[in-house]
């Protein structure tokens, strides 16, 4: 279950995991696949039938083309049979980014997420440890700038990304970084939770934007594969 404003208004194709992975295929473009660098990936999971990595090198080759700002070329269907695909192999993780860039929604970098991630308790409950090292980062923006603080207390989400993006984030990156990566397990959780508020969906967009995942191999003997938010997985 995901929050309905990222479910609203979506088709969900038939069919069984193979012809979700196949159809997807089908519909990236022969030219972003190249371009992606992902094509002889994409074929050797194929040909070996390797249904979690050929998944996460779709999804990969979505957020690329996300980052590169070719996301047009993928149609509605191609992120609505990923999220097929990787429900049906119960990697929930996936489903969220995947929603979002079905919606159309637009692509996120570190500035929309730090604004989000200091301005979250001032526009929905955040439980206490969360809570802290949210208005930890808000109190990182601060002191660094007297102009942040405005926009901190007016939640005003696209001038403190600008503001981010502007230098602050140079300043900063390492010190709310660290704090986010504390905070992310309980972060996502609360913003993909069916009850997240859709009039705050900006919010929850920013946090579940910059952050895809990949599929890893864990570890032990007998390793099984699991999803690591793209940050931890490189």
């Amino acid at each position: 279950m995901f929050p309905d404003w990222l479910t609203a208004g979506l088709t969900f194709p038939d069919g069984g995991l193979v012809e979700h992975l196949t159809t997807a295929t089908e519909l990236v473009p022969d030219e972003v696949r190249h371009d992606s660098g992902q094509a002889a990936e994409l074929a050797d999971c194929i040909a070996d039938g390797y249904y979690h990595f050929w998944m996460d090198a779709l999804h990969y080759i979505g957020h690329w083309a996300d980052e590169v700002g070719r996301d047009d070329e993928l149609p509605t269907e191609f992120w609505t049979r990923v999220v097929q695909a990787a429900s049906a192999m119960e990697f929930p993780q996936f489903v969220p980014y995947c929603l979002g860039k079905a919606q159309g929604f637009p692509r996120q970098d570190p500035g929309d997420l730090m604004a989000a991630f200091s301005t979250l308790p001032s526009v929905v409950e955040v439980p206490g440890g969360l809570r802290e090292l949210c208005l930890e980062a808000a109190d990182h923006l601060r002191e660094d700038d007297p102009a942040a603080a405005r926009m901190l207390d007016a939640v005003d989400l696209g001038a403190l990304s600008a503001h981010l993006r502007d230098g602050a984030y140079d300043r900063l990156g390492e010190a709310l970084s660290e704090l986010f990566s504390d905070a992310f397990d309980d972060l996502f959780q609360l913003v993909t939770a069916p009850e997240f508020p859709a009039e705050q969906a900006k919010h929850a967009w920013a946090v579940i934007g910059p952050n895809p995942f990949r599929v890893v191999l864990g570890d032990g003997m007998f390793p099984t594969t699991e999803a690591e938010p793209w940050w931890r997985a490189r």
